[in-house]
């Protein structure tokens, strides 16, 4: 559906520029949203006339598809010191073109009539006209394009380094350990055997020492370097495949014109 003209007349500058600042700021683009001269000019031919030359005011305010006794409705309105404020409405649906009313209405259009020729009812006591459906403002010259962005998600794949720690802890064990030694023993023998030669002295008491030696291990416990143990990182690497959805804006046209 093409766009749809809105129009209000108010009775004073001030009233048509507060609602030029309300529907602009409820998001209206400022290019839809057009105020008329004050006061208005009129032409050598009587009808109201706009800064463009070349243009009747009436089609610079809200194109050329305004029937003529709606013309002269606003006109006389025009001509008695009143603004006009018109309001181009993007594929409209009731509730933008209510919208859009709403907000005009709350800064006290005149009344102009209660229906116009096309069928159109003026909301409340304020007076909106609807210039039917256009494309954009007549005035505008060669047909203005319209830029439909569609965006698009697309997937970038970084890494980024994460640590993962080792610990290497040496503990203590007692292992059992057999070892062969060979000791030495003595030990005393007493043998009687004849006397080999004369008898020296007479028989006495008389006490002697012998003495034996034992050998017996002794346990001894050195420190010396067994086995090192080397810690190092050897570095690797690999291919992963990152699988994920990205958003894309596709558009459907309409090609029946409905």
């Amino acid at each position: 559906m093409q766009g749809q003209c809105v129009v209000a007349v108010y009775n004073s500058r001030n009233d048509a520029e507060q609602a030029y600042r309300a529907v602009v700021g409820s998001g209206v683009p400022a290019d839809h949203v057009r105020l008329s001269n004050q006061p208005a000019q009129a032409s050598s031919s009587g009808r109201l006339s706009a800064s463009s030359e070349g243009e009747s005011f009436w089609d610079w305010l809200f194109g050329s598809d305004v029937p003529e006794d709606e013309r002269r409705l606003y006109e006389t309105h025009m001509e008695r010191g009143g603004a006009a404020l018109s309001v181009l409405v993007d594929a409209p649906t009731m509730a933008d073109l209510d919208r859009i009313e709403g907000v005009l209405q709350e800064y006290n259009p005149v009344e102009i009539h209660e229906e116009n020729r096309d069928g159109s009812t003026a909301a409340g006591s304020g007076a909106f006209g609807s210039a039917g459906s256009q494309g954009g403002y007549a005035s505008q010259g060669p047909e203005r394009e319209k830029v439909i962005p569609l965006p698009e998600e697309e997937l970038k794949v970084g890494k980024r380094a994460t640590e993962t720690v080792k610990h290497v802890r040496t503990y203590v064990v007692e292992e059992p350990v057999q070892k062969d030694v060979r000791l030495r023993d003595e030990r005393t023998v007493l043998e009687r055997r004849p006397a080999t030669g004369t008898a020296t002295g007479q028989p006495m008491e008389r006490e002697y020492e012998v003495r034996e030696l034992h050998e017996q291990p002794v346990v001894q416990k050195d420190v010396r370097a067994g086995e090192e143990l080397v810690v190092r990182k050897e570095a690797t690497e690999r291919t992963e495949r990152v699988a994920d959805t990205v958003k894309k804006t596709r558009v459907d046209i309409d090609k029946t014109g409905r």
